[in-house]
C-alpha cells in the first residue's frame, strides 16, 4: 500500500509539473472587457480574441464586466494574478482619460497595467442629419462662429471621447457648440436623427449604418488619412481643420508584473490574427483600422495620450464623483 501510494503521488506531481511546464497559455484565458455584450468594444474582443485563441489552441473567455466607465473591469484586471491568464480589453477612456476625469479611482491605470497590444485605432466622424443644412465641416464651423450657442452637439456621455472630440473643435476655432451628454452613443445617434441635436463627432462605427441608409451624413472624419468606409468623406485637414485631429483606439492590457515574455506571445499572436484577411475584413466592416505593432510602441502611444487627454479633460471641466 505504501509503494502504491508513493508512484501514485510520484505520478500527481510528475503530472502537474509537466503542465507546469506547458508553454504558455496551457488554460484558457480570461479577457475583461468593461462594457455589455454587443457594444463595440465586446465586438472587438469577441472578433480578435476568436482569432487568436484558434491560433494557440486555448479558449479566450469573455468576461463582461460593465460599470463606471470600464473602471470596474480595470479593477478587477489590475489585482489579477499577473501571469497572462487574465487580460483586459480596454480603450482610451480607461487608461487616458479616466484618471483625470474621476475624483476617485481605486487603482492606476498607468501604474497598475501594462500594455500588451494596440488592436485598432478608431476614427471619428462628424456626423448631422441627412436633410441638414450643413453639407460640409466648414458650413457646420462658420455658422456655429457666427450663432454662438445655437447649435447643440450629442456625446454618449460626460469626458467621453466624442464629448472631448467636439471640445477640442470648439476650443481650436472659437466655436461654441452646447453639449448635451446621454447614457450611451445609441441614445445620443436617436436623437441626432430625431432632431433634439444637431451634431455628433463619434467613431465610425456608431453612425455607418444609418450614413449608409441615407439617414445621416458624414462632414468629415478626424484622422490624416480617409477612412476605408467612407471614401468619399474628406479628412478634417482635406476641410481646413487641420487641429481637428482625434483618434480613438482599442487594445489589450495586464496586470503590471506579467512577465515580458507572455506579453510579447499575446503581442505576437494578436498581430498575427490582425493579419488575417478575414479578421481584417470583420474590423473594416465595423469601421475600424487595424493597428498592431510592438509591446514597447503601445506604451509610448498610452504616454502621448495620458498628454494630450488630460489636458482636454480639464479643458472641458468634465468630473465624475
Amino acid at each position: 500500500m505504501k509503494r502504491w501510494l508513493a508512484t501514485g503521488f510520484i505520478l500527481f506531481f510528475a503530472a502537474a509539473t509537466a503542465v507546469s511546464a506547458q508553454p504558455y497559455p496551457n488554460r484558457p484565458v480570461k479577457l475583461l472587457v468593461g462594457f455589455p455584450a454587443g457594444g463595440g468594444l465586446d465586438v472587438l474582443a469577441r472578433i480578435v480574441g476568436q482569432r487568436v485563441s484558434e491560433q494557440w489552441g486555448q479558449p479566450i473567455i469573455i468576461d463582461n464586466r460593465p460599470g463606471a466607465g470600464s473602471n470596474i473591469a480595470g479593477d478587477l484586471a489590475a489585482k489579477s494574478t499577473p501571469d497572462g491568464f487574465t487580460l483586459l480589453h480596454t480603450n482610451i477612456a480607461l487608461m487616458s482619460i479616466n484618471p483625470e476625469l474621476y475624483n476617485k479611482m481605486s487603482f492606476a491605470p498607468m501604474k497598475d497595467l501594462t500594455p500588451v497590444i494596440q488592436l485598432v485605432n478608431l476614427p471619428l466622424a462628424v456626423m448631422v442629419r441627412a436633410d441638414s443644412p450643413f453639407q460640409t465641416l466648414k458650413d457646420l464651423v462658420e455658422f456655429a462662429r457666427a450663432n454662438p450657442g445655437k447649435l447643440n452637439f450629442g456625446s454618449g456621455g460626460n469626458g467621453g471621447v466624442p464629448h472631448l472630440a467636439l471640445e477640442l473643435l470648439n476650443s481650436s476655432y472659437d466655436l461654441k457648440i452646447v453639449h448635451v451628454p446621454y447614457k450611451g452613443s445609441a441614445d445620443a445617434v436617436k436623437d441626432l436623427l430625431g432632431g433634439p441635436i444637431d451634431v455628433m463627432c463619434d467613431a465610425i462605427s456608431v453612425g455607418l449604418s444609418q450614413i449608409k441608409a441615407g439617414k445621416l451624413k458624414a462632414l468629415a472624419v478626424s484622422t490624416e488619412t480617409r477612412h476605408p468606409a467612407l471614401p468619399d468623406t474628406p479628412t478634417t485637414t482635406e476641410a481646413g481643420y487641420s487641429k481637428f485631429l482625434v483618434t480613438g483606439w482599442q487594445g489589450w492590457v495586464a496586470p503590471t508584473g506579467t512577465p515580458r515574455a507572455i506579453l510579447e506571445r499575446v503581442n505576437l499572436e494578436a498581430n498575427k490574427a490582425l493579419a488575417d484577411p478575414a479578421t481584417r475584413a470583420k474590423l473594416f466592416e465595423q469601421g475600424y483600422l487595424p493597428a498592431g505593432g510592438s509591446v514597447d510602441a503601445f506604451a509610448k502611444q498610452l504616454l502621448a495620450d495620458q498628454t494630450k487627454w488630460s489636458a482636454l479633460v480639464k479643458l472641458s471641466g468634465a468630473k465624475i464623483d
